[in-house]
């Protein structure tokens, strides 16, 4: 892995290959944009450059055993083999990105880097030893601050990724601001973000900040294939995606969803919105989603008619938009959805149409 795997993010990548080129590598990093652009995959990739040998890692043959001096039946020690001349070792000439073959690279692909910690909730339930929650607590900052003062084990910089901060609560993100007021020397503090408001304001005025943009249809459909998805089948979702990873994969279980219901079912359209998440954090967000292909399939819809298909279309935009608002507040989003593809479907789009490329 290098930052050639990292699709759709060019201006990105070189902006970082050129603060690793200088040196001038800020102490703390936002990496915000829309969810599944691949800021953490980059801040990964980013922590494993900045603390890459460049060198070729070698194990050391194992040393033979020492001769027992009391057996009396040992044959005579021979005289040393003449030692095999060493193989020359291999440098890594681009100091802008990871070489996957030193020691610290082979240590950060397999997560058990001592100098780069990824933060997240799974990490910090291990961490306090408690079920996995959705907020990012204190005392994890506090952690994380203690170990930002401890010198780096194996490599110069010691690099903290803190994976979805909108997860950080007010109390915490406090926390971590002493240490970004006074970063310890070496250390790099990289937090992604899908919305950097949602971070205070003297975090955000004390960090470097990187930009995300939307992934272009070809990138996401290439590393689509590359999960695994058949040809035909990513460029659908790359297509419903709108340039998200993140989102495609929601696209890809509304096809499912759909599938599995009857065409000419009257009751399909509550059997699907049955299917939301129970968590109300994840059903807001596929709601959000459901409501953007909408708003995107009537657009289009409204472009191609006149007459008094234009003004149905304009109604319906009008009230999408206005559900679309209240998917932020704290509603039932059931009833949200329900309400949404009722009245979609009485101007004329249908449930399968939301999932439709042509």
């Amino acid at each position: 892995m290098s930052f050639s795997t990292i699709l759709g993010q060019d201006k990105t990548v070189k902006r970082l290959r050129a603060l690793i080129e200088t040196g001038r590598i800020p102490p703390a990093m936002i990496f915000h944009g829309a969810p599944g652009t691949g800021k953490f995959l980059t801040a990964v990739e980013f922590a494993k450059a900045v603390n890459c040998s460049h060198t070729a890692h070698r194990e050391r043959p194992p040393a033979p055993p020492a001769p027992d001096e009391n057996d009396l039946f040992a044959a005579a020690a021979a005289a040393p083999a003449p030692a095999p001349e060493p193989e020359p070792v291999k440098i890594h000439t681009d100091i802008t990105d990871s070489c996957g073959a030193c020691l610290s690279c082979l240590q950060a692909a397999s997560g058990a880097h001592p100098d780069i910690r990824i933060v997240d909730t799974a990490f910090q339930a291990a961490l306090l030893d408690e079920d996995e929650s959705a907020n990012l607590k204190i005392d994890t900052m506090r952690e994380l601050t203690r170990w930002a003062q401890q010198k780096p084990m194996l490599s110069a910089w010691k690099i903290f990724i803190v994976r979805d901060a909108e997860a950080l609560m007010p109390a915490a993100q406090n926390a971590l601001l002493k240490t970004l007021e006074e970063p310890p020397p070496g250390t790099v503090i990289i937090l992604t973000v899908s919305k950097k408001t949602s971070l205070l304001s003297t975090i955000l005025s004390r960090s470097c900040m990187i930009e995300f943009g939307l992934l272009p249809r070809t990138a996401a459909r290439t590393l689509l294939e590359a999960q695994g998805a058949a040809p035909d089948v990513a460029a659908a979702l790359a297509a419903l995606g709108g340039g998200s990873l993140e989102k495609a994969a929601e696209a890809g279980a509304f096809l499912k969803r759909v599938s599995g219901l009857r065409p000419g079912d009257p009751s399909r359209i509550f059997k699907f919105s049955a299917g939301l998440p129970r968590d109300s954090h994840k059903a807001r967000e596929e709601v959000r989603t459901l409501l953007d292909l909408l708003l995107a399939k009537t657009r289009a819809a409204w472009r191609a008619a006149d007459g008094p298909a234009k003004i149905r279309f304009t109604t319906l935009l009008r009230r999408t938009l206005d559900l679309r608002r209240m998917a932020d507040r704290n509603v039932s989003y059931l009833l949200l959805l329900e309400t949404a593809l009722l009245e979609s479907e009485k101007a004329g789009i249908k449930l399968e149409d939301l999932i439709r490329t042509d």
